[in-house]
C-alpha cells in the first residue's frame, strides 16, 4: 500500500482489559516519517516526507516545509550500513540509491534541539530569559523512525537502539504481523528502559486526534500494541522531565515516533 477515539489499554489484575473509548493526549506537536512506499520495489526511488503536527488523521498534509529544522536524516541498511537521504524539493526527500538488498531499513530524522517559550504576547523560539509575561518554556527534541521492507523483510537493524534521548525500539518486523498481532516495543530515556504510555492509531482512524490504542510500557520499557487493522500504523511517546536551571526554561519536552505499514 502507497502512503499519499482510542482503545484505553487498561490493565487490571489479569492484564487483560481493554475498553473503547474516544480521547485525546495533551496536544503537542511532533514530527514521524512518511513514507512513500514502505515495502518499495529494487527498481524504484524511495521517496518520503517529514511529517509534522498534532495528530496523524491526514499525514499526506501534515509534512515539515523547514527542512532547516532537521538535525539529521538518514536510512540503515539491513547490513547497518547508512544510506544518504537527500531532499527532492521543499518537502519531499529520497535515498540516494534503490534499494537492492532484501531485509528491514530503517529510516531515521531527529529535529533540532531548541527552546520554544510561551508568552502572553505569542510563541518565541528561545529560552524565558529576558521575556517578559512567560507562561511556560520548553526545551524540545524530537526523534521519528519508519521500518521499510524490501522483499520479505528480516534482519534486526530495526531493533537496535540509536542513542536517542527518547526512543521506541521496535523487538519485531512489522512485515510479518497480520490483523489481531502484536508489536511489541521498547521505550528508552536517555538509554534507560522508562514505564510511559504508549499511544499508537493508524491512518482512517479518526480525524479528531485521537488515538485507536494506548497502553501503559511496563517497568522494562515494554509494550505490546494490539494490530486492529492493517494499513499505515504510527506509535508515538513522549516525556517531559524538569528542565535543569529554571530561571531558563521549565521543562525539558521529548516526543519520539515509529511508522511502518501491516498488511
Amino acid at each position: 500500500m502507497k502512503l499519499f477515539g482510542k482503545i484505553f489499554g487498561m490493565s487490571a489484575l489479569s492484564l487483560a482489559l481493554s475498553i473503547l473509548v474516544f480521547s485525546v493526549p495533551a496536544s503537542a506537536h511532533f514530527i514521524w516519517i512518511n513514507m512513500g512506499d514502505y515495502t518499495p520495489s529494487t527498481k524504484r526511488p524511495v521517496n518520503l516526507t517529514v511529517g509534522w503536527g498534532h495528530d496523524f488523521a491526514s499525514p499526506v498534509g501534515n509534512v515539515l516545509y523547514n527542512q532547516e529544522g532537521l538535525d539529521k536524516i538518514y536510512m540503515l541498511a539491513p547490513n547497518n550500513d547508512e544510506l544518504k537521504i537527500e531532499p527532492v524539493n521543499e518537502i519531499e526527500f529520497k535515498v540516494e540509491k534503490f534499494l537492492k538488498q532484501e531485509g528491514a531499513y530503517l529510516v531515521v530524522a531527529k529535529r533540532k534541539e531548541s527552546f520554544f517559550t510561551k508568552t502572553a504576547d505569542g510563541y518565541k523560539r528561545q529560552s524565558k530569559k529576558g521575556l517578559k509575561n512567560v507562561i511556560q518554556c520548553s526545551y524540545s527534541g524530537m526523534y521519528a523512525k519508519a521500518i521499510v521492507d524490501v522483499g520479505k523483510g528480516g534482519g534486526d537493524v530495526f531493533s537496535k537502539p540509536l542513542g536517542h534521548t527518547l526512543e521506541v525500539v521496535p523487538l519485531n518486523d512489522p512485515a510479518g504481523l497480520r490483523e489481531g498481532d502484536y508489536l511489541s516495543v521498547k521505550v528508552l530515556y536517555n538509554n534507560e528502559p522508562l514505564r510511559t504510555e504508549l499511544y499508537a492509531t493508524y491512518v482512517g482512524f479518526s480525524t479528531e486526534q485521537a488515538w485507536a490504542y494506548t497502553i501503559n510500557a511496563n517497568k522494562d520499557g515494554t509494550g505490546r500494541i494490539k494490530i486492529l487493522k492493517p494499513g499505515i500504523w504510527l506509535i508515538k511517546v513522549g516525556h517531559k522531565v524538569p528542565y535543569t536551571d529554571a530561571e531558563e526554561c521549565d521543562q525539558y519536552s521529548y516526543s519520539a515516533t515509529l511508522t511502518f505499514e501491516v498488511k
